[in-house]
């Protein structure tokens, strides 16, 4: 009897070291946390792939309705507890558990779908395309319920091999990677990027004499110091994985320009994912090829986004110009329309005033003179611009004394 009595005991021992030891393993959410404070349950679980049914407010309608999910699962469960440790803290409203998660889930580019007392859904964009979303649900006083699904990015990506990437900067300056992915809202590399990394390294073996600067972009999700600052991270990321296989860390440049660059517009979600890349630039230098007449102080002092004060043509506008010597220029006319063009720019400082060509598309095409705005530009200071577009296709000798006339282009630096 006592050997079956201590045979029970060691049994019990053996299912609660067992039980103590799978509760310990509950597979949390990297991105999205708790409240400040907050425990997890131990019976929170985990699913490869599974389905949620979400509350969402329905656009027309403006009612709550059902919208279903598939991808990786979460079902957590977090409590705040008093100072005693035994009992849910009552210090704290619904209200403000709720509002912290949205706080949270818009400083990370979120998008509120759902609101309403202890209930909030929102979801967040990922960098492969796709979508993480959750529900949360605030109960018992400081309980948070948490259903999430990562619903997984159906864009393909392409990665280029070294030759190509050669070819690319020998004509262009730059080359534009999306091959390159990292968590979401985060600066670390998804495993999916090595391919894509390991043909920049062999681009840089096979050139020891190339150096880049390493550019990192990113969508306007979220607020322009953290994007800023984000895109500065990534890029230091992509120069630490090529120095730790041996380049030089001399020879790459890593440069942040958040969301400031578009390349698409930020209204889709594939625009987004298009925004989010990486680029190589070669740093410009005089013995590049229709390069050498522009110094690198103005060529330099123009790259970023301008705001275009009102004049007879448009009401408002903005233009961008890359350090890759492409723009992108956005106009709000009176009537309440709006046009969008972008391409190649080119600059010429040799002549008095420096002239600038807008080019739809590439310079230089055949036939693109017929689509190029021939512009003079003055450099008014750091922070302002002025730049005449000639209205018969030739370049102006001079300035027009009136700023609000339809060819003028007062611009101010957007920091």
């Amino acid at each position: 009897m006592n050997d079956l009595r201590s045979l029970g005991v060691f049994v019990f021992f053996i299912f609660l070291v067992f039980t103590v030891h799978a509760q310990a393993e509950v597979k949390e959410h990297p991105l999205i946390r708790p409240f400040p404070g907050s425990i997890v349950d131990p019976h929170g679980s985990y699913q490869d792939f599974a389905e949620y049914s979400f509350r969402v407010t329905d656009a027309e309608t403006g009612k709550a309705v059902k919208k279903t999910v598939q991808g990786k699962y979460w079902k957590l469960t977090y409590c705040l507890r008093d100072a005693s440790g035994r009992f849910n803290d009552r210090t704290h409203s619904v209200l403000e558990f709720r509002e912290n998660y949205k706080q949270a889930a818009l400083e990370k580019g979120g998008t509120i779908l759902y609101e309403d007392q202890g209930y909030l859904t929102f979801n967040l964009p990922g960098d492969d395309g796709g979508t993480t979303w959750c529900e949360v649900h605030i109960w018992n006083f400081s309980q948070q319920d948490l259903r999430i699904i990562e619903e997984a990015g159906m864009q393909k990506r392409l990665t280029f091999g070294p030759a190509e990437m050669k070819a690319a900067l020998d004509a262009e300056g730059y080359v534009r990677l999306q091959g390159i992915l990292f968590d979401l809202d985060q600066a670390t590399l998804q495993p999916e990027s090595t391919k894509q990394l390991q043909h920049v390294l062999a681009l840089l073996k096979n050139h020891p004499d190339l150096n880049l600067e390493v550019q990192g972009h990113t969508d306007d999700q979220g607020s322009e110091s953290h994007n800023l600052n984000l895109s500065q991270q990534r890029a230091e990321t992509v120069v630490a994985y090529l120095t730790l296989f041996g380049i030089d860390p001399g020879r790459l440049s890593p440069k942040g320009f958040g969301e400031s660059q578009p390349v698409m517009p930020n209204t889709t979600e594939e625009g987004r994912a298009q925004n989010r890349r990486v680029e190589l630039v070669k740093p410009i230098s005089s013995d590049a090829p229709g390069k050498e007449d522009v110094p690198k102080d103005i060529a330099e002092l123009i790259v970023g986004k301008w705001k275009i004060s009102p004049n007879k043509r448009a009401k408002a506008g903005s233009i961008v110009f890359n350090k890759n010597r492409t723009y992108e220029m956005n106009e709000k006319f009176h009537d309440g329309t709006g046009a969008g063009t972008k391409g190649e720019y080119k600059l010429n400082s040799k002549v008095t005033p420096i002239t600038i060509d807008l080019c739809l598309g590439q310079c230089g095409q055949p036939g693109s003179e017929w689509t190029t705005r021939f512009g003079i530009l003055n450099v008014l200071s750091n922070d302002m611009l002025e730049i005449y577009i000639s209205p018969d296709g030739k370049y102006a000798s001079d300035f027009a004394n009136d700023l609000t006339d339809g060819n003028t282009l007062m611009l101010t630096r957007v920091k």
